[in-house]
Formats: structure tokens, sequence, C-alpha cells
């Protein structure tokens, strides 16, 4: 049955922004189509209200330029506070999930404070941003180790070249469900966590309205917990 308490063309097809690369599970390339828990989401987005959609792969930076501008309609898996300085912050759908940043190690020693891991060197994705964690970064405290993607970071935490990273849990749970060398590695600290939505144009609130609906309808069917599921995660969905 479909959605459609709405006024929306299915004829239109919205663009979804995804990250060019590989950005697994969220959105990765394969035989020239975009898979992912992104692809997998907004498919079944598609079976209940019969809306279209279509991935825009872009750089951050880009992205985020082509979103002030108009130019592409959704923007999947946001916080707010994210784009608080945007000159488009645009309207959010109802939040269907948590994104947390954790720090991911080869031991089991749970950390309950930052202070805790000082004298560390911990990998990290360049230019990833980590709110008040930050504030420990520095001599004498936790010194940063960049690199250019989340896959290189389990490897080398692997190849031991260091005892932790940061890492988004999705990913990590992504990682350690699909390859069993990782599958020993543990959260030992929790860096954040924050609910992600949908961020869509504001001039558009049909879609921000079918989006809540089919995201409703996903949620307590079990059907978005499934879709996570298949790529090694837990869905934890905000009250």
């Amino acid at each position: 049955m479909l959605l459609f308490a709405v006024p929306l063309s299915a004829a239109k097809r919205y663009s979804v922004l995804v990250y060019h690369g590989a950005n697994p599970p969220y959105s990765y390339e394969e035989e020239g189509l975009t898979k992912g828990l992104f692809a997998d989401i907004f498919a079944y987005i598609s079976s209940i209200t019969g809306l279209q959609f279509e991935f825009v792969p872009l750089s951050v930076a880009r992205g985020h330029r082509m979103f002030e501008q108009g130019k592409v309609d959704i923007e999947p898996g946001v916080n707010p506070l994210w784009r608080q300085e945007s000159s488009n912050p645009g309207l959010y759908s109802r939040f269907y999930a948590y994104s947390r940043e954790v720090v991911l190690a080869r031991s089991k020693l749970i950390h309950t404070m930052p202070e805790s891991l000082y004298g560390q060197v911990i990998g990290r994705v360049r230019g990833y941003r980590y709110g008040a964690f930050e504030q420990h970064f520095g001599e004498q405290k936790i010194m940063p180790y960049d690199n250019v993607s989340e896959r290189e970071l389990l490897a080398q935490l692997a190849h031991k070249r260091f005892d932790y990273i940061m890492i988004g849990d999705i990913t990590a749970a992504y990682y350690r469900h699909s390859h069993a060398e990782y599958r020993a590695f543990q959260e030992v600290y929790e860096i954040s966590c924050l609910p992600v939505a949908m961020r869509i144009q504001p001039t558009q609130p049909e879609l921000k309205a079918a989006i809540d609906q089919a995201l409703e309808q996903m949620i307590k069917s079990g059907a978005l917990a499934a879709i996570y599921s298949k790529y090694g995660a837990l869905l934890r969905v905000p009250d």
C-alpha cells in the first residue's frame, strides 16, 4: 500500500546527496551503481511512497555548496548541529537513528574519561571533527594521527601501527561484520552520540512530510532495523 497523504508527483526524481568514494556501509559504488545503507533506505521509501530518487555523488565541500544553492534535494544522515553555520540549514525529517563516534581498540579495557587516553596516539580520518573531544588533543594529551579513510585506519589498527582509532560505530560494526580480522576490536570510549535525520530543502515541506511518514512506517514495521542489520549494525531509534 502506497503512502500518499501529501500531494507529491511520483514522476519527479528527487536528488539524494552521497559523498563520493567508498563510504561503506552508508554508500559505495558497485558496478556503476550506488549501494549501501542509504540506497537501501531510499529504495524502501520509494517502494511505499511511489517517489523516485537519484543519487548524486559529490565531495563533501561541493556537496555542501550544492545543498546551499538548492541544487540537491536531500542530504541523508545529518544532525542539525553539523549544519548550524549553513546559510541554508534546511528542514529535517524525524530523527531515525543515532550517529555515535567511538574509540575502537584491540584491547578490551573500557575508558570512562578522555584523560585516561592521554599519551596515546589515536588514528582519525583527516578533516573529521570531534567537537568538545578535541580539547583533549595536543602535547601531553591525545595525539591524533591522520589518515584518509576509516578503512585505512582499521588496517593500521590490525597491523599494530597504533592501539586506538576514532571511528563511527556503524562503520566499525560493518567492517567487524564483514572482516574476520577485525571482529576482536572493541569500543572502549564513546566520543559523541547524536540523533540523525534527513536534511531536506526548505522549499519542499511536502517531501519532508512524505519522508517522515515513510520513516515512521519503516521503524514500526522493523524494516529500518533490518536494513541496518544487513550491514552488521544495531539500530537505535531516538525517542
